[in-house]
């Protein structure tokens, strides 16, 4: 299949395919470029999930440790009303009138005393759990502290990035708009038709009497005809342009 389009006269057939080329190679590279862009603000995201689940850690422990100091000022309380009681119970001693009465003091005396007891336990429990949790707090800081200068880092560098691939992607809009105005305008239409739906492959390589785009075979009078580098052909299965690629390599003397 040939394509019917009127070409600049000062450029040959040659230069016009390697300009083709040209312009699909930039345009893959812009593509390239725009894709990792696209993924930039996702890993960005990412980071600030770390940075988010960091924060949540040690509020947990914090608030952990929180909790231990408030259960264990209520357990002191409780320890000195306990102790303040027994005191109380010991000091009705002195009116106490029968075996009786004395015998049930005892017995009172030693359940609040026993109560206490267990407090004191309770007590002990919560300071081993204040301590852990304050080494707790001191590591999770550390490494908080550490993934937040590595976070930091990272999102430096993925500014730095997207800086750069802003920049690299205006000068190849800029390369792109000057190879473009070189190539007809009916034949640039083609191309920027095909370019989507061809996958970004619009002009490839004839090779061994088959198209190296879609990879079926090429009737061999098409395949003579790509090798005399005359006119524009495209392939009659899948519409792309074929070159030949001895043909347009630069002669050497």
């Amino acid at each position: 299949m040939r394509l019917q389009a009127h070409f600049f006269l000062e450029t040959t057939m040659e230069e016009r395919l390697n300009l083709l080329i040209q312009l699909q190679e930039i345009d893959g590279a812009i593509r390239a470029r725009q894709e990792e862009k696209r993924k930039l603000p996702e890993l960005l995201a990412a980071l600030e999930r770390k940075s988010e689940a960091n924060k949540a850690e040690l509020d947990s422990v914090r608030e952990a440790l929180e909790t231990a100091q408030k259960s264990k000022r209520d357990r002191d309380r409780d320890l000195e009303e306990g102790a303040q009681k027994v005191e109380k119970l010991k000091s009705r001693t002195p009116d106490i009138k029968t075996n009786k009465e004395y015998t049930a003091l005892l017995k009172e005396i030693e359940t609040v005393e026993q109560e206490n007891k267990t407090i004191e336990d309770d007590i002990l429990k919560l300071m081993e759990k204040i301590d852990a949790a304050a080494a707790e707090i001191k590591a999770a800081e550390a490494r908080s502290a550490q993934e937040a200068a590595e976070i930091d880092a990272e999102r430096k560098q993925f500014e730095e990035s997207m800086a750069k691939l802003e920049s690299e992607l205006a000068a190849d809009g800029r390369a792109r708009d000057e190879i473009a105005s070189r190539i007809d305008a009916a034949l640039l239409a083609k191309y920027h038709k095909r370019l989507v739906q061809q996958g970004g492959r619009v002009v490839v390589e004839a090779r061994g009497e088959s198209c190296s785009g879609c990879f079926m075979s090429i009737p061999p009078q098409i395949f003579v005809n790509v090798k005399k580098n005359t006119e524009i052909i495209t392939c009659p299965n899948c519409q792309r342009i074929l070159f030949f690629k001895e043909a347009i390599a630069p002669k050497t003397p």
